[in-house]
């Protein structure tokens, strides 16, 4: 059974096995300020929550910086997401929901501890002028295992948060089995990358790691690497097969040279146009390698 307890004070969030239990916590005084006890299924949960008014709060601080500090997330494993949806698909994740004063929370969210705050802190926190009235504080996905996938996207240098995003959410829609971003690339926990990826981030499994392990990565599971490139040959000239390994460059400069230099590059031929936005580009060459290489 879920127990949600509201204004629960000086307590850490506790799973309880059964009604002994919680008058045993009752009675030693352990659950304070208990005002209301709704009963709802087989396990027992307590909600912790609390309110903050305060722009200058610690914890609206910390929030702030894991929105906007690519080190500070890394160092609290912890990153902030916010909406409705997004929320809802990471559910498992979150560790502080945070909900405008006055919001129900959403029925298909758990969070051990819940934060009301005002419309002012959420703008603050979000950074959007008129953001939902829920954000959460999630820690970050484990990293997964890109060895023995047939189709896998390599992101290289890629600076904007928006494409790196909206490349991982089409990987995901187009049934590729993996992305491996370059560590010079844009965090994929970014909060922009986040918001375009619309929650592909934390199913598809993603892979940070050098020039060096791309390239392991690529002779261990004898993958055909293809490199999008404008001097590249045309792309109805290269027979592709799985395993597969696409790779993307930066908005400006392309892929790194060590990498174009083990790799067949192609591009896609175009009228009046020298080249495509990146994310634009990658769905197209991910859309014709499915077919091709299925």
């Amino acid at each position: 059974m879920f127990l949600y307890i509201t204004k629960l004070y000086n307590t850490e969030t506790a799973n309880i096995k059964n009604k002994q239990t919680i008058k045993s916590l009752t009675d030693s005084n352990l659950l304070e300020n208990l005002e209301s006890v709704m009963i709802m299924a087989p396990q027992i949960w307590i909600m912790i929550t609390k309110e903050i008014t305060s722009l200058q709060h610690q914890i609206v601080k910390h929030l702030v910086l894991l929105r906007k500090e690519r080190s500070y997330r890394k160092e609290k494993n912890r990153a902030l997401i916010a909406g409705y949806k997004l929320i809802s698909e990471c559910s498992s994740l979150i560790t502080h929901l945070f909900l405008e004063i006055g919001t129900p929370v959403p029925p298909s969210v758990r969070a051990p501890e819940i934060v009301y705050v005002t419309p002012e802190i959420l703008k603050k926190i979000t950074g959007l002028e008129n953001p939902e009235p829920v954000a959460a504080e999630i820690s970050l996905p484990e990293l997964g295992s890109l060895e023995g996938k047939q189709r896998i996207l390599a992101l290289d240098g890629i600076s904007d948060p928006g494409n790196l995003g909206t490349l991982i959410r089409s990987a995901l829609a187009l049934g590729w089995q993996g992305v491996f971003i370059t560590a010079n690339s844009t965090d994929p926990f970014n909060e922009k990358a986040v918001r375009a990826a619309k929650g592909a981030s934390f199913r598809m499994p993603l892979q940070i790691g050098t020039h060096e392990e791309l390239l392991a990565l690529i002779a261990r599971n004898k993958m055909q690497a293809i490199v999008a490139d404008t001097g590249g040959k045309p792309l109805s000239s290269l027979k592709v097969h799985a395993p597969l390994l696409l790779i993307l460059g930066n908005e400006s400069h392309g892929v790194s040279q060590e990498i174009k230099d083990r790799c067949a590059a192609i591009k896609i031929p175009m009228d009046q146009m020298e080249s495509l936005n990146v994310a634009s580009a990658g769905a197209i060459l991910m859309h014709t390698f499915r077919i091709a290489a299925p």
